[in-house]
């Protein structure tokens, strides 16, 4: 049997366990020793094996769901103390149970018969080189023969057919206890006759039991409960299984037959007596989980979008009341409100040449496109020019070239509105301006969003109510903090009414590049100029949590526009914050009232191992961890892309603005490429990778969620439109090389919109 290293399919596996539990539970595999069953939260826990053998693995998992369904949850309890009574119990339990579910699921039988072929075959059982009949103890014969569905051939005397016909009689948990107190002590008994043997020392099963290593001892059984099983029985009436409380006759009944059976009384006997072969077996089980990769659940939880999103009507009377506030306790900065529409006319007059250009490439690759998956037919209507070949040729007909529809496209764009953008927030405003004006200009509907933690922030709310203004919670769901998307434009915007927005937009990446920058208008410094909304200050960076909201807002849009090929656009500088380690559970009454989330649910522990598997609209969604350095907000903001890519057939494309790359930004930025490589080839790439961004402007950068993430030179991001100034004696190839130069600087420079055309189109 071979196994494997790489995780099964965690979806199938998971529909298998649902199917054999009968019930839409909430399945979980992780790195457990045993399965496990959240009876408040209907959660399955079952071990995750590494098993490349079909039917050895739907074996262990139907095995680990019937003890789900079958094995009360506090049933071990009441042996717990006892070493030698749990070995028992664990054989007959797994005999009971594992006849439950083959009659349940008849399906499973081929899988357990095939499975335990191949186990024993692999020396699971420990048994190579022994003789079944004459070096196993009775648990351990019982143990094989209905492991291996009955069919070993094993030399059973009178009394153990007794014992084998109780076994196969067991129905409940309390008889087995009750079988496993009475052949444990019917065992002991048969021992203290064979220590009576002059040879018994020398006897095969004094060396495969450690028998010589024990001493006696009076008190290895329990002999505290009558054979009527009392106690057994008020244990068993708190125990809980998924399977319904209709057994009640069942016990009854089966309690007298087994009190009437041969030997049914308690004893003493000597020594620590075990099950071997289903000890070797737990071992090797073991070996076949999965104890490298553990999985962190969580479901993705349902923002509350009336509070999230910020509408462009309220953004622009948001931007008018200020301006207007402004302007009246100080009326001379009616002098900036005027600089700065000139200021955004000048930008647009300057950007027309180059958004046109645009345009052209965009469609002239469109067409390409189109012509390459373009067929040809016959028309009916012959062809005169062809007239001539009719002799030798039945092709005369004239010939309809078909184009295939075009699509229609598609924007989101997802502007980062943190304090670490304050340096580029000015460039990158001045190109996604274009970016807004191309789409206009080719008809391509279109939103763009800013996400903030600081709209609201001045209400003073407190942390967890902020996180309820945001997101409805539920038992299981990730944690996010709050988080506002301000919808700066769309399309249906008339074009008074775009400008109008875009300037507003134009003056708060103005406000920050001149309260960073000393930045001057007409000579003047920036204090001068208008403020800002308190609203509108940059905060910290809730990327998770804005993507999440987008879950919402994308097909919505796409419903809204009958898109058909739609592009999401992330402009960013870097990852989101660490929020989601925490989810939330049923509040028991513990932790403080800062834990506390709603009624009924609270804040549970952290958890920010392992690889996250998210559930979002009834489907799971896992990570590909990479496995260079990534942080939990970045390994979440890969998913969410992810998630984003595979629901809604989106393409996405990043854009990651720096200054200068760092030796600790490096495996960061550039892990998912640098995870095979030698130190020295590191070195050598990272030189190379420096030096195109340096030369280039951009970089194309592979990373997990992203169709295209490109790595953007913020120092030289600024937007060139010189004017093409000639000598009047200049010659006609001084002039060529000049138009040549000014328009490659022109087009090259807004790196933004070149990437973006060639992605998109």
């Amino acid at each position: 049997m071979t196994t494997q290293n790489n995780t099964l399919n965690i979806d199938s596996k998971s529909n298998l366990a649902k199917l054999i539990a009968t019930e839409n539970l909430t399945v979980q595999f992780n790195n457990v020793k045993t399965a496990s069953f959240d009876t408040l939260n209907r959660i399955l826990t079952l071990p995750n094996f590494k098993i490349s053998d079909k039917d050895v693995y739907d074996m262990l998992i139907a095995h680990e769901c019937a003890h789900a369904l079958f094995t009360p949850v506090n049933g071990w309890k009441e042996i717990s103390s006892d070493d030698e009574l749990r070995a028992y119990c664990n054989v007959l339990e797994d005999c009971r149970i594992d006849k439950k579910i083959q009659k349940k699921f008849p399906g499973t039988t081929s899988n357990y018969l095939k499975g335990f072929d191949v186990l024993n075959n692999n020396n699971f059982f420990g048994i190579k080189d022994k003789n079944l009949n004459t070096d196993l103890m009775l648990i351990d014969k019982i143990n094989l023969y209905f492991k291996s569905s009955k069919r070993l051939n094993i030399n059973w005397s009178k009394k153990d057919k007794e014992w084998l016909d109780i076994v196969d009689s067991i129905k409940t948990w309390k008889d087995v206890v009750r079988v496993a107190k009475l052949m444990l002590d019917w065992q002991k008994k048969q021992l203290d006759k064979m220590k009576k043997m002059p040879d018994f020392d020398n006897h095969v099963l004094v060396e495969n039991y450690g028998l010589d290593d024990n001493k006696d001892s009076d008190n290895n059984v329990n002999t505290k409960e009558n054979s009527n099983g009392e106690e057994t029985d008020k244990q068993d009436e708190g125990s809980n299984t998924l399977e319904d409380k209709k057994n009640n006759k069942e016990d009854s009944d089966t309690e007298t037959a087994i009190s009437s059976s041969p030997d049914a009384r308690q004893g003493g006997g000597s020594g620590l007596l075990k099950a071997i072969t289903n000890e070797a077996y737990e071992s090797k089980v073991q070996n076949l989980i999965d104890k490298k990769n553990k999985f962190r659940y969580a479901n993705i939880p349902d923002p509350r979008l009336n509070n999230v999103v910020i509408s462009t009507k309220d953004f622009v009377n948001d931007m008018k009341q200020y301006f207007a506030n402004e302007i009246k306790q100080s009326p001379d900065k009616i002098n900036y409100a005027n600089w700065l529409k000139q200021e955004y006319k000048k930008i647009k007059n300057d950007n027309k040449k180059t958004v046109m250009y645009l345009v052209k490439e965009f469609e002239m690759k469109k067409a390409a496109t189109a012509y390459k998956r373009a067929t040809t037919d016959k028309t009916g209507v012959i062809d005169t020019l062809k007239l001539k070949d009719y002799k030798f040729s039945d092709d005369i007909f004239k010939r309809l070239t078909i184009l295939p529809n075009a699509k229609n496209h598609g924007m989101m764009f997802l502007l980062d509105w943190s304090g670490s953008m304050h340096q580029q927030l000015h460039k990158t405003v001045l190109q996604l301006l274009n970016l807004i004006w191309f789409c206009q200009k080719v008809n391509i509907p279109f939103e763009v969003y800013l996400f903030t933690s600081e709209y609201y922030r001045s209400k003073g709310d407190s942390n967890t109510k902020e996180k309820l203004d945001t997101w409805n919670f539920k038992s299981g769901d990730a944690i996010f903090d709050r988080v506002n998307l301000v919808q700066v434009v769309h399309n249906k915007l008339k074009k008074t009414q775009l400008d109008e927005t875009l300037t507003y937009l134009l003056h708060l990446a103005t406000y920050y590049q001149g309260y960073f920058r000393s930045y001057d208008y007409n000579d003047r410094p920036w204090y001068d100029s208008i403020h800002i909304p308190e609203n509108y200050t940059l905060g910290n960076t809730p990327l998770n949590e804005g993507l999440i909201a987008c879950l919402k807002l994308i097909p919505m849009f796409k419903e809204k526009n009958k898109i058909e090929k739609m592009s999401f656009i992330t402009l960013t500088d870097g990852g989101a914050n660490g929020s989601g380690d925490y989810t939330a559970v049923a509040d028991d009454g513990t932790g403080s009232e800062w834990d506390k989330l709603s009624e009924g649910l609270r804040t549970g522990h952290r958890d920010s191992d392992g690889t996250l598997v998210f559930t979002f609209d009834k489907k799971r969604y896992v990570e590909t961890p990479s496995k260079r350095f990534t942080y939990s907000g970045e390994r979440m903001t890969q998913l969410l892309l992810k998630i984003i890519q595979s629901k809604y057939n989106v393409k996405t494309i990043g854009f990651y603005l720096v200054n200068r790359i760092s030796n600790w930004d490096s495996d960061r930025i550039f892990g998912e490429a640098l995870e095979k490589t030698t130190w020295s080839q590191r070195d050598e790439f990272l030189r190379k990778q420096k030096s195109i961004l340096n030369k280039e402007k951009t970089v194309v950068v592979p990373k997990n969620g992203y169709n295209k993430y490109f790595l953007v030179n913020a120092k030289k991001l600024d937007i060139e439109n010189n004017e093409l100034k000639v000598q009047s004696d200049a010659k006609v190839s001084d002039i060529k090389r000049l138009f040549s130069k000014n328009m490659k600087g022109r087009i090259t420079s807004r790196v933004l919109l070149n990437n973006f055309i060639a992605e998109v189109a």
